[in-house]
């Protein structure tokens, strides 16, 4: 009796372990999904990739000893929990995802007391991850697995510098003053800074038309838009998806992603004016062998 009931413990851990895994499979490649901020308790590269998406969000400090840490009292460090976990992804698959054609997008939210030299010491924790990264290197502009950009007002900075490891995310403020994409190449808005609709009934025609408008403005310049701060009721957040996709968004932020994904799964990505030419690849070609590719979900 006793050995029946020890195999039947077996049993049930061996299932409980395979549901485990198949609950934390990796799903496939969302090319506009975008991982909003989250607990810090949390690894958010293992949340990102876990759910397909193309980028994340994560808030950033510096510490007492002048390193760049994660936001929060966590204190983890960005090399340790974000730029490793890729680095060692790209190392086993050859990019961070088998059907990606862009880098993978990392934005950076700095703690505005992260002082002055915020910029040298990133740039200090990025050059370990080089080769990983897309950099500006003598003006020139050199595409990578991962793209590193830092939210906020950043950009004049950022223009002095001939060589770097990063870029700025700016927002549609950008679009139209001659920013060049080699250092804004996104530009990202919460949803209530340009469209004063509330996701209850239809969008106003004028607000639907700045919006589309915004957006065409910023592909004809080879920037790609994010939207973030869509609110979190599931008829409203449907509603202002539905607006966000039929208007060109190229990628969109979220909490809940296991929704964004249901959303945006089937919904093909829109065509732009920028990026690389049907049939090529920004990232270096690679043969992905069958086992590299994810379970489709």
């Amino acid at each position: 009796m006793v050995a029946g009931a020890l195999a039947g413990l077996a049993s049930i851990g061996a299932t409980t372990a395979a549901a485990t895994t198949v609950v934390r499979r990796e799903r496939t490649f969302l090319p506009r999904g975008h991982a909003a901020r989250v607990d810090t308790r949390r690894d958010p590269v293992d949340v990102a990739l876990r759910y397909g998406c193309a980028g994340l969000t994560v808030g950033i400090a510096v510490d007492a000893q002048r390193r760049v840490v994660l936001a929060g009292p966590s204190g983890r460090f960005l090399r340790q929990h974000v730029l490793e976990p890729l680095a060692e992804r790209v190392r086993r698959r050859g990019r961070v995802h088998a059907a990606q054609h862009e880098a993978f997008g990392v934005v950076l939210e700095a703690d505005p007391n992260a002082g002055a030299d915020l910029l040298d010491r990133l740039e200090d924790a990025l050059v370990p991850y080089a080769d990983l990264l897309s950099a500006v290197t003598g003006g020139a502009l050199r595409h990578g697995h991962v793209q590193i950009m830092l939210a906020g007002a950043h950009r004049r900075a950022l223009e002095a510098r001939a060589d770097r490891l990063f870029f700025a995310e700016g927002t549609l403020n950008d679009v139209g003053r001659d920013v060049p994409t080699d250092v804004v190449p996104v530009v990202a808005e919460h949803v209530a800074w340009r469209i004063g609709w509330d996701g209850r009934g239809e969008i106003a025609a004028e607000e639907r038309y700045l919006l589309r408008s915004l957006m065409r403005a910023a592909h004809l310049e080879g920037k790609r838009v994010r939207f973030y701060g869509v609110p979190t009721g599931h008829r409203i957040r449907r509603a202002f998806w539905t607006e966000l996709h039929s208007a060109g968004a190229d990628l969109i932020s979220a909490e809940n992603l296991g929704a964004l994904r249901r959303f945006l799964r089937g919904r093909h990505a829109h065509r732009t004016t920028y990026g690389p030419a049907p049939g090529q690849l920004w990232l270096p070609e690679r043969k992905v062998r069958a086992n590299d590719r994810p379970a489709r979900r």
